[in-house]
């Protein structure tokens, strides 16, 4: 219940101008669940995803609300909520396991963790905005997974057989609603050791007989792992775009970063980005990317030398290094540096030492009662600290309510970010503000010249605002880019678009002569060519380009 009134805001929201568009509002595919509908939702890798069962969610959602935004809200909403139910009776199992204490204590803990990750302002993304329906959906299946895996432990015989199975099943819906599960199957590992004890702390005695039973369990998780990870990286491949090409150094460095990152955001929730975008300058042995790595270097370290002290902290830096290791940037994928939604399955294992941290302080008042006065006084701290998230976690909602308001908010925190001015520039754009909208497409283009997106945009505020000239020169600029990054089919489709609104340009001509020249079209080259210098006897490129097409043929 406290989950769901955080999060209602969220139902009188709009779609927003981030791949809602491509995901729900312009795509007729999902909108149904007739044979068709399934078909798609089964073959396609829009956006760079394989998530059927993410699809078959919106498409009962568009059965129920047709595209009113608030049913696919209301559903992200209750998806979360029921998360942290389940992750409630996890979270009870594991302390449970781990500390032995009584049960007042063992539920005041379970609900500790379940409401700090629950209502934490870094679930706001994931839960606010439609598109990340993959994140609470495959979130819910992640800790049916656990929970069924733990009744599995805890039984024998045909029932542990069963709960296993459910597990398996849980684990492969999981993985068909956002591949970032994919590294579960280290997480059990971990569980393993750490609380249930089912295998050895030490490595070296994990191929004794009594651990083999543990090891073959595994085998279905890990073929189901296998799979997600070949269909993930040919949904990603797929798609393109979304693959940077950085230096592997780079790579490090962001990867150290995002680890830094969400523990720092987890702890201290304020100002949280929808966008931190990975600039094309990114220095790896900046201050902020140096500290980063020395601070996961340096908490690994001390870690490894408390793990027999305090096992807990151990196991759970690895479950958060491993669930991170899919988004961390290793193998960059798409525009973002780091990004709150990345921290939704990580911030379990940090949520459970929250909920072990509080029923700890439960423990210590129940049998220390000279000391209930400063107990209560740490309750009050933390219902306190409780109420700040709630409060932050509301307010970060209410960013998410249309996209003018979302992206004027990332540009007031990420100023240096092309895409946070660009996206401005497309809300003001369809709201009709051309000049707001010509003023953040050009910030946008001064910080990333090269952007294509960008290019297009300015180029289709021009022409709204009838300024023919300035937007023929903008698409221009707009297919140079394109050729330049040989993206030729799409140089040649956008320069014949500006011949035919411009007929009688002798630049559009050449243009598209010199489009279809790179491509291999030489004698529709040498048409537009000499169509350009009929227009323009002077034009000398078109001459140039003439000469050297007729070369060439």
């Amino acid at each position: 219940m406290i989950t769901v009134a955080v999060f209602w805001p969220a139902l009188g929201h709009q779609f927003v101008d981030w791949d809602d568009p491509m995901n729900l509002v312009d795509n007729l595919e999902f909108r149904g669940l007739g044979w068709q509908n399934l078909r798609w939702m089964f073959t396609t890798t829009l956006a760079g995803h394989w998530i059927p069962v993410t699809w078959i969610s919106f498409g009962v959602d568009y059965r129920l609300w047709g595209m009113n935004p608030l049913g696919y809200h209301l559903t992200n909403v209750l998806l979360h909520a029921a998360s942290a139910v389940v992750f409630y009776f996890v979270a009870l199992r594991l302390l449970r396991v781990a500390t032995g204490a009584g049960e007042r204590v063992l539920r005041l803990g379970a609900l500790a963790a379940a409401l700090f990750f629950a209502i934490h302002p870094l679930r706001v993304e994931s839960v606010a905005w439609a598109t990340e329906r993959r994140d609470v959906l495959s979130g819910l299946w992640f800790l049916l997974t656990i929970l069924t895996y733990l009744k599995a432990v805890g039984s024998d015989g045909a029932r542990r057989r069963g709960w296993l199975a459910g597990s398996v099943a849980c684990f492969g819906l999981a993985a068909m609603s956002k591949a970032i599960v994919m590294t579960l199957p280290v997480v059990l590992i971990v569980l393993d050791v750490y609380p249930l004890r089912r295998l050895p702390a030490r490595w070296r005695k994990w191929t004794a007989p009594a651990a083999r039973s543990v090891w073959w369990e595994k085998a279905p998780y890990v073929a189901v792992s296998i799979v997600t990870g070949v269909v993930a990286q040919h949904a990603i491949r797929s798609y393109g775009d979304m693959i940077a090409a950085l230096p592997l150094e780079n790579r490090v460095a962001v990867g150290l970063y995002g680890l830094a990152f969400y523990v720092w955001k987890t702890f201290i929730p304020i100002l949280i980005a929808p966008m931190y975008q990975l600039l094309a300058n990114q220095d790896p042995y900046d201050g902020p990317m140096l500290a980063s790595a020395a601070g996961v270097l340096g908490l690994t370290a001390v870690l490894v030398w408390l793990r027999r002290r305090w096992p807990a902290g151990l196991a759970v830096w690895i479950s958060y290094v491993v669930l991170v290791a899919p988004v961390s940037g290793i193998i960059q994928s798409g525009p973002q540096l780091v990004a709150a939604r990345y921290s939704y399955l990580p911030g379990l294992g940090l949520a459970l030492l929250v909920g072990g941290a509080v029923g700890r302080l439960g423990r210590w008042a129940v049998e220390r009662p000279r000391s209930r006065r400063l107990a209560r006084a740490g309750f009050a701290v933390i219902v306190g600290g409780y109420a700040a998230l709630a409060i932050l976690a509301w307010q970060l909602v209410w960013v998410w309510r249309d996209s003018e308001t979302l992206w004027a908010y990332a540009v007031s925190l990420e100023p240096t970010s092309p895409l946070a001015h660009g996206n401005l520039g497309f809300a003001y754009l369809n709201r009709g503000r051309l000049p707001e909208a010509e003023r953040e497409t050009r910030v946008a283009l001064r910080l990333a010249p090269e952007w294509e997106l960008g290019q297009q945009n300015l180029a289709a505020v021009l022409a709204r605002q009838e300024r023919f000239v300035e937007a023929g020169e903008a698409r221009a600029q707009l297919g140079y880019l394109l050729l330049k990054r040989r993206k030729y089919d799409a140089a040649v489709a956008l320069f014949q678009k500006e011949v035919s609104l411009r007929p009688g340009d002798a630049a559009a001509h050449n243009n598209l002569g010199a489009a279809l020249l790179l491509r291999g079209d030489v004698g529709p080259a040498i048409e537009h060519f000499e169509e350009s210098l009929r227009l323009d006897p002077g034009h000398d490129k078109a001459r140039r380009n003439l000469a050297a097409a007729r070369q060439r043929g």
